[in-house]
């Protein structure tokens, strides 16, 4: 990823390259196959998507292909930048009772973003960027979703519960999963039976 500023602005320049017949054929089905997205115009409709329903994500700029019959050759995303830090630079220094807090928020946006019917599927806290406004409260922003998935809002499946599975052990480091976890299931509307979507008895 390289950065790049023009003006006063800061934008990231991320470039995929697929250089040798080989590169293209080992993911041929997922994203280098003439019928296949590639990652950059994945990662841009995700942010798109969050953006569009009022969620933090970098403004996504453009998205890119080059192609030699119908192969993807190289792939480009270009994103304005996001005022943040990833989450777990912030986490390795805040005091006890701001990881909380910065926990709530990541469980919060994660909480929101299922409700609605993402599934991130790279659900990593390194792709988590929080940045503390003038208030004191936390801003959380997702990046980096290539392997994104849309479900009914609402619904709870496996996808779901995969993402919790993958962020969960990552804030358990800090000791902060449980306030995240909390943090998602108490923002959620009561589902049938009492329990807050994605809850598993």
């Amino acid at each position: 990823m390289r950065e790049v500023r023009i003006g006063g602005s800061r934008f990231f320049v991320k470039i995929y390259e697929y250089d040798t017949w080989g590169s293209r054929l080992r993911d041929l089905a997922h994203r280098t196959g003439p019928w296949a997205r590639s990652r950059a115009a994945a990662e841009f409709d995700a942010l798109t998507w969050i953006r569009r329903h009022g969620l933090p994500a970098p403004e996504p700029i453009l998205a890119g292909e080059a192609r030699r019959c119908g192969f993807l050759v190289r792939a480009v995303l270009v994103t304005a930048a996001f005022a943040g830090e990833p989450v777990p630079a912030w986490l390795a220094r805040l005091d006890p009772a701001e990881r909380r807090a910065l926990a709530r928020a990541v469980g919060e946006l994660v909480g929101r973003l299922h409700r609605l019917g993402f599934r991130d599927r790279n659900l990593d806290l390194r792709n988590l960027l929080a940045r503390r406004e003038v208030d004191g409260t936390w801003t959380v922003a997702k990046i980096d979703s290539p392997r994104h998935r849309l479900r009914a809002p609402g619904h709870v499946d496996r996808l779901l519960r995969a993402d919790w599975d993958r962020l969960l052990p990552q804030l358990a480091r800090f000791g902060v999963d449980a306030e995240a976890r909390a943090a998602a299931d108490a923002s959620a509307p009561t589902a049938r039976g009492g329990q807050a979507p994605g809850q598993s008895s």
